[in-house]
C-alpha cells in the first residue's frame, strides 16, 4: 500500500522528555506522539511511501529488536493518522 500526507498537512515538531509534540498547521491538530508514531511521520516526511519503505526507515531509526511488534505498531500508527485525515492511502 502507498501512503502520502493529505494535501493540507504541514507538520511542526517539538521534542521534550522523550515525547514528541506534533502540530499540524493544516488541521490545527496537536498530537502527542510516541517513538513509533513520530518515526512513522518522519519516514513519510523523508519520502517513504510504501509500507515496506516506512517500516525499514522506522526500524533503522529506532533500532527496535522486535520487528514483528514494530510492524504492528506502524500499521496501527498509519491507521490512526488516516483516521485523523493527516495521511491517506492508495492501493
Amino acid at each position: 500500500m502507498q501512503w502520502s500526507f493529505c494535501q493540507q498537512t504541514s507538520l511542526h515538531w517539538l521534542h521534550f522528555d522523550g515525547v514528541w509534540c506534533v502540530f499540524d498547521e493544516g488541521s490545527s491538530q496537536t498530537l502527542i506522539a510516541d517513538r513509533v508514531l513520530a518515526g512513522t511521520l518522519m519516514a513519510l516526511e523523508s519520502g517513504c511511501r510504501t509500507d515496506d519503505e516506512i517500516e525499514q526507515q522506522v526500524f533503522q531509526d529506532l533500532g527496535s529488536p522486535h520487528r514483528p511488534t514494530l510492524h504492528t505498531q506502524i500499521h496501527d500508527a498509519l491507521s490512526f493518522l488516516d483516521s485523523l485525515a493527516l495521511v491517506e492511502s492508495a492501493p
